[in-house]
């Protein structure tokens, strides 16, 4: 009747959804949790059995297995997938885009404890990078904080083709009330989108870089 609907944080979800109806009960699913915790046992499992069985066939024999790993290309698998990595790290780092457990952190607090103000723009620089033909600019701007100073911060923001950095003089931001130092341009908080399609992504070629590294060193140990 009065228009309110009371809602809750469910901290132990941070950075996911954590939004609830306070109402309600807030649950978890227990036979995802059982589910997850049989992978992490399966998987440690099949390391610790890989790993025991192919240290005592080299303590064995190391004279041989000397030679088998300097003729095998295990290595140089091992050596493209932490190249590989490497490489997207600093492209995602350059692009503005790269989101990591501290980076996450501050974009949670921000979003759902944060307070918004309208920022005005004091400089830029193009970042050379584009994402779908739009570039990536970084901004530098400054605004108010609750308490009247004036915080100065930075950010990347995507500009469409068809516009201009000079013609964006505000930005809208958010910040943190204990820790106005930190900020972000809203849109960047609210789009997460392409954020969880780079980690799918990454995550997706680490997973098959990893299955080639062990099949490869498998067979240079138990089929040489």
């Amino acid at each position: 009747m009065d228009k309110k609907i009371p809602l809750g944080l469910n901290i132990a979800r941070k950075p996911k959804d954590p939004i609830y109806l306070s109402q309600q009960m807030c649950r978890f699913s227990f036979g995802f949790v059982i589910l997850c915790s049989l992978k992490a046992v399966i998987y440690v499992i099949g390391c610790y059995v890989l790993v025991s069985e192919s240290l005592g066939k080299i303590f064995l024999n190391q004279e041989h297995y000397e030679i088998v790993f300097k003729s095998s290309n295990t290595w140089q698998i091992g050596m493209l997938l932490f190249g590989l990595s490497f490489f997207l790290y600093l492209l995602l780092e350059k692009i503005g885009v790269l989101v990591n457990g501290k980076t996450m952190h501050q974009n949670w607090d921000i979003l759902y404890y944060g307070i918004g103000a309208t920022a005005k723009t004091m400089g830029y620089k193009k970042t050379g990078t584009k994402i779908n033909n739009n570039l990536v600019v970084q901004f530098q701007y400054t605004f108010v904080d609750i308490a009247g100073d004036n915080i100065y911060g930075s950010d990347k923001k995507v500009i469409h083709e068809n516009q201009s950095p000079e013609e964006i003089d505000h930005l809208q931001i958010m910040y943190l009330p204990y820790d106005p130092s930190v900020s972000r341009i809203s849109e960047n908080l609210e789009s997460l989108e392409f954020n969880r399609f780079l980690n799918i992504l990454f995550m997706i070629v680490s997973f098959i870089f990893s299955v080639v590294f062990i099949f490869s060193f498998y067979k240079t140990v138990f089929h040489s």
